[in-house]
């Protein structure tokens, strides 16, 4: 019998956290919309990753979406198994795995692009995104995301450089490339304002995903980011991202008119409630324009 595992959505940090933690198919994947109950919190017998109990590692809650800074919950694992086993510190290709997906979550690609340079395509990011591209179910999507971090892992591809087309990418490198060009269309159609501050700020209606980094490249400090039908059930949803501007200034004008707003604690994201958010486009743009 296998153990409980309490995933919410599935990313890079969720996937690889679950690959350290050794997921297998055995293990009970349950997928929640929000957090898990305070009893799979409170038990150590199950693993909850990004779905709440931030940081608490001896309870086995992986998480760090709260106003308290923490590591990503990748991370968190990395250290807590190494404080059982010291020789994993020694798995350079595991180690730099961890770093890249670490930096990625809490700084986001222009902080890859300082440490690698500008990579060409496919990145690991590509070939992950194109996966969930292919793949709606939650449960899959976890396990193919860790099959992606066994093969970098054992065939010691270093996540900070191009990656090779692997035949068992192929699709995934495929969707993404299709993904891209959808992106670019996305862009095009971007309205850029400037807020009160002086920050150059977009809006673009898109369920497109990279779509804030592309508008960082084109020199957007602030983006909105509205995809009306996201997730199944499909809600609207909204993410607010600053490219090394701290967005979550925002949160007590957003709570005013809509509980569930929030982000990690390095404040360059916010989110809209995971049950979907009935705020109109206009209003968060007006937010944005005079609060940022």
């Amino acid at each position: 019998m296998g153990r409980k595992v309490v995933i919410q959505k599935v990313d890079l940090d969720t996937a690889l956290c679950a690959f350290l933690l050794g997921v297998g198919q055995a293990d009970e994947i349950v997928v929640v919309r929000d957090k898990a109950s305070p009893e799979d919190l409170a038990n150590p017998e199950v693993l909850c990753i990004e779905c709440g109990g931030s940081g608490e590692v001896e309870k086995g809650n992986f998480d760090h979406h709260t106003e308290k800074p923490l590591p990503p919950a990748c991370l968190q694992a990395f250290q807590y198994l190494s404080q059982k086993d010291p020789k994993l510190q020694q798995n350079a290709a595991l180690r730099e795995l961890v770093e890249y997906v670490a930096i990625l979550d809490t700084q986001g690609p222009k902080a890859i692009e300082e440490r690698a340079g500008k990579l060409g395509f496919p990145t690991i990011s590509h070939v992950f995104s194109g996966m969930l591209l292919c793949t709606k179910d939650e449960k899959d999507r976890l396990f193919r995301g860790m099959e992606i971090f066994r093969l970098l892992v054992e065939r010691k591809i270093s996540p900070f450089g191009e990656m090779p087309e692997l035949s068992e990418w192929q699709d995934y490198i495929a969707a993404k490339r299709e993904s891209l060009e959808a992106l670019r269309k996305a862009v095009e159609s971007a309205e850029f304002f400037q807020t009160r501050g002086g920050l150059r700020a977009a809006f673009v209606e898109t369920g497109v995903p990279g779509v804030l980094g592309a508008l960082y490249e084109m020199g957007a400090q602030v983006v909105i980011a509205y995809c009306p039908d996201f997730g199944d059930p499909p809600v609207p949803k909204y993410t607010i991202g600053g490219n090394g501007v701290r967005v979550d200034g925002l949160k007590p004008y957003l709570a005013e008119l809509e509980e569930g707003w929030g982000g990690p604690a390095h404040g360059t994201i916010l989110g809209s409630p995971r049950r979907g958010s009935k705020l109109p486009p206009q209003k968060i743009k007006e937010l944005v324009c005079q609060h940022l």
